[in-house]
Formats: structure tokens, C-alpha cells, sequence
């Protein structure tokens, strides 16, 4: 167990970068947010309970947890001594590229349907990563190592690539989407968005939210916070950063990113550039 509780995030050597964390938590609990890319992680020790996709689910300690990217869910502790897990967030694109030779096809990011797996051999594919950083393997080992796993977890796993787009989301309010993370940093009323997609303002929430899991506004913050993590990782100071996407004030991205990453965005500039 580690007993420096938080979030240490840090990038891959490999893809242009994977974004990874350690982390280890005790009273945590984390608000409904989204990640860019897939939440893949195993849990080290002690107990999670998080809600996805409409249910809750608890895993304990060796489990392997996948969110899907965009999907929004929570965490928390299940058990009196808190939890801690490894995980990774390769992005829908990294997915395409990977899986492109294999299936011939462009559009190759799947679409998990199972958020808990107990497959020892996955598990130890995973664990073989972040064991490779500290036997500073070579960037082609860790490469290697990263495409198999990814291989074997689509290959294995219940997928479907088609559910986001025609179940789970309709044209309209995919533009929503697209609307606010344009506009993440402005101020958005839900009347002028509920123009632009040509939906009204109340069906617009309900929908929304059905679809996603969160409201426009909830959303709107988690595309404020992953646009705070591009400019933190360049370099931004964070007081600059926080007006810059929409925030009030530095405290006010404090918040929001303590709720939703576990760390402040001064820790997270300073563990993702180290």
C-alpha cells in the first residue's frame, strides 16, 4: 500500500505519449466526470465502488476496470482503508491506429460493455507495463508490451464499435457535444444551445443527459478541465490557465479538478512535465 495518498500522473514514452496515474485513496470520491480517452486500470488494493453506464459496480483488489472513453462515471472507497490502482488512458485514436492493420478499417475504437474483467492473463499484461518503467526497459519493449495488451483486451473482450454512435447518441446531440467543446471556456445558455441543435430546451436536457450520463453543464466543465490539462502540460501557470477556460478564479479549477482528477492542477502540471 502506498502511503502518499493522491494522484500522481505521468505520460508514457511511447504513442506520442499515453497519460497514466498512480493513485491511492482514502476518502476520495470522486464527482461524475468523463476522461478523453479509455479509464484502464487494476485495482492494487482494497475496494472501489463507482457507477457507469446506468449501474453501480464495486472491484476489489487484482480486478481490471475499464470506462469507456467519454463515458461518465464516479469513484469511491468500499472499504474502510480506501483504495489504490495503476491505470492508463489511451485515447479512441490510439485505438483506430492500433487495430487498423488487423481489421483493414479506419474506424477501429471500441466500445466496452463489461467495466470489470478478472482475466489473469490481461491483468498481468497490464501489470507488465508499469513494471517495464521501473526496469526502464527500452521505448521499443514498452511499445511492445502496450500494443499487446491493447490487442488482447479488444480480442477478448464483448465489443461493439457501433453502439456510440447509433444507440447511444443521436446526430443532434452529438453536435451539442461538439458545441460545447468549442465554446468550453464561454458562457453558454442553455436557450442558444438548444438553437443551435434545433432541439427545445427541456428535451435538450433530457436527452442529454439519457445519452451521456451528464447535463450540458456537467459536461461543459469536464471540457473545461481536459483543455486546462493541455495548456498545464505546456507549460501555463495555472492561475492563467483557469481564466483562460472558463473557470472563475484558480480556486474554482482547484475544485473541479480535485473532484474529478483526485489532484490539483499545480500537481498535475508538475507530475505530467516531470
Amino acid at each position: 500500500m502506498n502511503s502518499k495518498i493522491g494522484s500522481h500522473f505521468f505520460n508514457l514514452d511511447c504513442y506520442e505519449g499515453i497519460e497514466c496515474v498512480r493513485a491511492d485513496f482514502k476518502d476520495q470520491h470522486f464527482s461524475k466526470h468523463v476522461h478523453e480517452g479509455y479509464a484502464i486500470g487494476v485495482i492494487e488494493h482494497g475496494v472501489q465502488r463507482f457507477f457507469n453506464e446506468g449501474e453501480n459496480h464495486t472491484s476489489g483488489a487484482g480486478s481490471l476496470v475499464i470506462v469507456n472513453a467519454d463515458s461518465a462515471h464516479t469513484g469511491s472507497a468500499a472499504s474502510q482503508n480506501g483504495w489504490g490502482y495503476r491505470a492508463m488512458y489511451p485515447t479512441p485514436e490510439l485505438f483506430d491506429e492500433l487495430l487498423s492493420d488487423f481489421t483493414g478499417k479506419h474506424k477501429n475504437a471500441p466500445y466496452f460493455h463489461n467495466p470489470i474483467i478478472n482475466d489473469e492473463k490481461l491483468i498481468k499484461q497490464f501489470n507488465l507495463i508499469f513494471s517495464s518503467l521501473s526496469d526502464k526497459s527500452s521505448r521499443l519493449t514498452l511499445e511492445t508490451i502496450v500494443y499487446n495488451f491493447l490487442m488482447q483486451l479488444t480480442l477478448n473482450s464483448k465489443i461493439n464499435q457501433s453502439v456510440i454512435q447509433t444507440k447511444k447518441a443521436k446526430k443532434s446531440l452529438l453536435s451539442a457535444k461538439e458545441f460545447i467543446n468549442a465554446y468550453a471556456s464561454k458562457e453558454i445558455s442553455l436557450e442558444h444551445l438548444s438553437k443551435v441543435i434545433g432541439m427545445s430546451k427541456y428535451h435538450l436536457i433530457r436527452q442529454f443527459q439519457a445519452s451521456f450520463g451528464i447535463t450540458p453543464h456537467q459536461y461543459q466543465i469536464q471540457s473545461r478541465i481536459q483543455k486546462a490539462k493541455c495548456l498545464l502540460k505546456s507549460g501555463e501557470q495555472p492561475s492563467n490557465v483557469a481564466l483562460e477556460c472558463g473557470f472563475f478564479d484558480q480556486s474554482h479549477m482547484n475544485s473541479h479538478f480535485k473532484k474529478a482528477l483526485g489532484t490539483t492542477p499545480y500537481q498535475y502540471q508538475t507530475n505530467i512535465n516531470a
